[in-house]
């Protein structure tokens, strides 16, 4: 039964982020004497899931607040940044369904609100100054498509392909439709997703164990060898990337048709993120935050110890903003005070809680957030004197 609900929990975790009720400014001060020029500052929105978000990361390590800081320096404006971006953000959600949980962090993972919810709070944050909105940076779909079922040895890959069409090329192209419309002069930068599982990822004892226990609630899969679990997870997950990023380039390309045919510019790009098969989960130059004992380098004893913990706070995930994830969590997961919950509202409250505090696993580490914002960059390079985006400072001449 514990082994169950870890599954379940890891299984959620990989793809977990959170929900804002209102916007979340930049805490992290730039580096450097920064001094803008005189005018109005850049306006700059990030709208998304847990990777926008920048789960497990410090303020300074996100990719979101380097190009801030980088967007200040070429510009010489001051950036103003507003994040409504969150961990377990649905491009859309049933509008009937009243959230359970509510949390100001963005390290806890809800589901609500969604993506295009957090458009609607940001409409309302910017009320009619929305034309002055410059720069959006957006993502969304994978916990539509549910990460869970990439995980699932049994997933039919003919059914995934379908789903991941329905959420990353139609529900990205409908928020893309939205979101032009709403900011009429915002350029929108839209990443790609990345492999979670390669060839690349380690074949250990604690691997296979992790693959095994993700799976074992099906009869089909616990018949698999630890060989064949490996290669379907790897399929999947290749599946995955590809379909995904195929489609959510074509959503970008219909929007920029779209605008062209109205005689207004093309104002989206998709940015394919460089993440390779080395780069996955557990590999030996992954990008993605792991265990703390995730490198399996121990010997045969501590091994032992760890897979007797599993699921214990003694095997943690090894991003730098797990504690203050855990206080959070406990705090927005804890039992309701005089309030009798059913056994499957405790069960689900407890689920909750465990996804939680593991909810880092599968992000961007520090240096996966490098590679993003180095090719945000690339592509917003063009668009600075495109855009009118840059101001020279007027110095005084000497007397």
């Amino acid at each position: 039964m514990i082994r169950t609900k870890i599954s379940k929990a890891l299984a959620l975790a990989f793809g977990a982020s959170l929900v804002f009720t209102i916007a979340s400014s930049a805490r992290a001060n730039c580096p450097g004497d920064f001094k803008p020029a005189a005018g109005e500052p850049l306006e700059m929105l990030v709208l998304g899931d847990s990777i926008m978000w920048g789960q497990g990361l410090k303020p300074e390590e996100k990719f979101t607040w380097r190009i801030k800081c980088w967007l200040q320096e070429k510009t010489n404006r001051e950036v103003r940044q507003q994040v409504f971006a969150h961990s377990g953000a649905l491009l859309s959600a049933d509008p009937a369904a009243a959230p359970r949980f509510k949390s100001n962090d963005g390290e806890v993972n809800l589901p609500y609100p969604s993506i295009n919810e957090e458009l609607d709070h940001a409409l309302a944050f910017y009320g009619p100054g929305n034309a002055k909105v410059n720069l959006i940076l957006l993502d969304g779909c994978i916990n539509d498509v549910d990460v869970s079922n990439l995980l699932n040895v049994t997933t039919d890959p003919n059914w995934l392909r379908e789903r991941i069409n329905t959420s990353c090329k139609v529900g990205m192209r409908d928020l893309l439709k939205r979101v032009t419309d709403s900011f009429p002069n915002a350029r929108v930068i839209v990443p790609s997703y990345y492999r979670i599982v390669s060839d690349s990822t380690a074949d250990n004892a604690f691997i296979r164990l992790l693959a095994k226990s993700l799976n074992n609630e099906s009869a089909e899969a616990r018949r698999m060898t630890d060989k064949e679990v490996r290669e379907r997870l790897i399929k999947l997950s290749e599946l995955w990337y590809r379909v995904s990023s195929a489609d959510i380039r074509e959503a970008v390309e219909t929007i920029n048709s779209e605008l062209a045919a109205r005689s207004l510019q093309p104002r989206v790009s998709f940015v394919e993120i460089d993440y390779w098969p080395e780069h996955s989960f557990s590999a030996d130059n992954t990008l993605l935050w792991n265990f703390v004992f995730g490198s399996t380098k121990l010997s045969g004893l501590r091994k032992f110890i760890v897979i007797l913990s599993f699921g214990t706070t003694a095997y943690k995930p090894n991003d730098e903003v797990r504690e203050s994830r855990i206080r959070s969590c406990n705090e927005t997961f804890k039992a309701p005070k005089g309030v009798k919950e059913t056994p499957a509202e405790k069960s689900s409250r407890k689920d909750h809680l465990l996804v939680c505090r593991y909810a880092s696993l599968g992000h961007p580490n520090e240096m996966g957030a490098l590679i993003y914002t180095e090719a945000i960059k690339g592509h917003l390079q063009w668009m600075i004197d495109k855009s009118g985006w840059r101001r020279e400072i007027k110095t005084e001449p000497l007397p």
